[in-house]
């Protein structure tokens, strides 16, 4: 067995369990909204099984061309790991966005620590880890509600070329514990300085979290998510932290969604209503580049 410090992110799609437990009518819109095949005899297994291949996809796309990173899929979850902790940070920042923008409404741990993992493993039967970054991982991951991603405190002071306040503590309201979470919704490029918070393009940050944000509220691919209490709580806890990032990225902007005021109204979704809401989005953050000469790019 090898030993090795490291990192570790768990990403776990959220709701997979009410949908393969009959809790979710999954009809043929569903189907069709992420682009997948029907027919009529199709239930919410089959729905659940194109979701977890396009998940799959996701996961390739954003490690194939990654040197020194693994990754193992256990159907509705993964890890990620490797030696390397900014790596991983950037890795765990690119599933996020190509999840949340693909329709897959995801949540993760990040932890550095101690990775065991055998010298030799059959690949036929998938890889596999274990160790105190991999224990650490799995627990974060269910510290709060909503598509983020939840860190230990061994990580950040291991981190090379990530900035500090990519990294925020934050209160749990239930029981008042501190947890660490990072803003992956501040980076929708790849992160590469320490520096990256000072040259951030703004404008490119602020489309992408209006993206987002209309995908969550919107988009007909997250129909399934928003017919429970658990999974509209969920969408409205996504919604309410990245639109808060719009607030620190300009002073004027009304795109800000408390969680208590949009999740009564996360079920009549549609993709013209997706498009619409994304335009009036934009056009508010030109308004604001116009009228305010302090807004810069960079």
């Amino acid at each position: 067995m090898k030993e090795y410090s490291g990192a570790v992110f768990f990403v776990d799609i959220l709701g997979v369990g009410a949908l393969t437990q009959g809790e979710i009518n999954i009809t043929k819109e569903d189907f069709l909204s992420h682009r997948f095949s029907f027919k009529e005899n199709f239930s919410e297994h089959q729905f659940c099984a194109k979701l977890l291949v396009k998940f799959r996809r996701i996961l390739t796309n954003a490690t194939e061309n990654v040197k020194k990173i693994k990754v193992a899929q256990l159907s509705d979850c993964a890890f990620i790991w490797s030696e390397d902790p900014d790596l991983v940070v950037n890795v765990a920042r690119d599933i996020m966005w190509k999840s949340t923008l693909g329709g897959i409404l995801c949540r993760g741990g990040l932890a550095y620590g101690q990775i065991v993992e055998p010298d030799k493993i059959n690949t036929k039967l998938g890889m596999f880890i274990c160790g105190g970054a991999v224990t650490d991982a799995v627990k974060l991951e269910e510290t709060g509600k909503g598509a983020r991603v939840f860190i230990n405190t061994e990580l950040v002071s291991e981190l090379k070329s990530i900035p500090s306040t990519a990294f925020v503590p934050r209160k749990n309201p239930i029981n008042f514990t501190i947890a660490d979470e990072f803003l992956w919704y501040k980076y929708p490029e790849l992160i590469e300085s320490t520096y990256d918070d000072v040259k951030v393009d703004r404008l490119k940050v602020l489309d992408g979290i209006a993206k987002a944000i209309a995908m969550l509220k919107h988009s007909p691919r997250f129909s399934w998510n928003s017919l429970s209490a658990p999974g509209r709580l969920q969408l409205a806890s996504t919604i309410d932290v990245v639109s808060s990032e719009t607030e620190n990225l300009a002073n004027n902007l009304d795109l800000k969604f408390e969680c208590e005021y949009v999740i009564n109204s996360l079920e009549n979704r549609s993709e013209q209503r997706h498009k619409k809401a994304l335009n009036v989005y934009r056009q508010t953050i030109g308004q604001e580049v116009k009228t305010n000469k302090t807004f810069k790019r960079n």
